[in-house]
């Protein structure tokens, strides 16, 4: 299925270059992804008055989301084996082990 197109007025075609310090570049693009944005995204709503997204979290936070996340997904895959009854579950107990001292490695980071 073909991607729908877009009207009109939401088609960027044109560019604007814009200079920065390195400082301020970096600056930018810590900000940028504290919002969740990326660097034009960021630099584009904030030039037009735009609301930036209203949830922010640091660097720390959005990777122990994504570790939390990636855990998650191990987790379903592993009941999802369980529940299909497939007898080769032999390594089932070290990867729960392995899961439960992420856990607490992220809990620990939290409460740091």
């Amino acid at each position: 299925m073909a991607r729908p197109r877009k009207k009109l007025d939401e088609i960027k075609l044109f560019q604007i270059n814009l200079r920065v310090t390195l400082n301020e570049q970096v600056q930018l693009e810590e900000i940028a992804k504290a919002n969740g944005l990326n660097l034009v995204e960021y630099i584009r709503r904030r030039a037009l008055q735009k609301q930036l997204p209203k949830f922010t979290m640091s660097g720390l936070q959005r990777d122990l989301l994504i570790e939390l996340s990636r855990i998650g997904n191990n987790i379903n895959q592993m009941s999802k084996r369980v529940n299909q009854g497939n007898p080769n579950l032999k390594g089932l107990e070290s990867e729960l082990s392995n899961l439960h001292k992420q856990l607490n490695e992220i809990k620990n980071q939290l409460l740091a």
